[in-house]
């Protein structure tokens, strides 16, 4: 099913579950602010506003505070993941048409995503003693909704944007669970 959503050209995506800032300062932004705030609606975020068939993050707005008369800070939530198949720009603010991105395969099964956390507090332990500043991430693991509780683990883990990248455009679960653990594996390697 085609879904219409206004459009925010952020120059990231973001995984189901992650929370995120936007400064909203361009007129046409804080329009579509102003209008899915009014209208307690959603909208989706992308890389770029000129690449069709992209995967593209659809958010919920949580919280918004003015910071000056033409700037908002915004906080917003991954929902969903779309794949947009057109973008008009023609408009008062950037919209497209897109598709839900259907999730495939078997989630890991609640030791795998107990395990992964562990390998997760080990790596990043390792990595704080190195003298990266960080917090160990404390996990939640929804039983009922194993996948959404990888995808919260992707949002806990430091990682580069091509992994990022790699992790967002599969629609495999069981790939981006062996992502996961084919990345720490690489870190426990390094830090050794």
């Amino acid at each position: 099913m085609i879904v219409e959503f206004p459009l925010f050209g952020a120059g990231i995506i973001y995984f189901p579950t992650e929370l995120s800032a936007l400064r909203v300062f361009e007129p046409r932004y804080l329009l579509l602010i102003a209008d899915a705030i009014k209208q307690r609606s959603t909208f989706c975020v992308s890389k770029n506003l000129d690449e069709e068939n992209q995967v593209i993050s659809e958010v919920e707005i949580i919280e918004h505070r003015d910071i000056s008369n033409a700037e908002q800070l915004v906080l917003v939530k991954c929902i969903n993941l779309y794949k947009i198949k057109n973008i008009k720009i023609d408009k008062e603010y950037p919209v497209c048409n897109a598709e839900i991105i259907i999730d495939v395969g078997l989630p890991p099964k609640i030791e795998e995503l107990n395990d992964l956390q562990i390998k997760i507090h080990r790596s990043l332990s390792e990595l704080i003693d190195k003298g990266l500043d960080i917090d160990i991430p404390t996990f939640e693991i929804d039983t009922e909704n194993r996948i959404l509780s990888l995808w919260e683990i992707c949002t806990k883990i430091p990682m580069t944007m091509d992994l990022r990248d790699k992790l967002l455009l599969s629609n495999d679960v069981n790939y981006r669970f062996k992502i996961l653990e084919r990345y720490l594996e690489e870190i426990k390697e390094r830090t050794i």
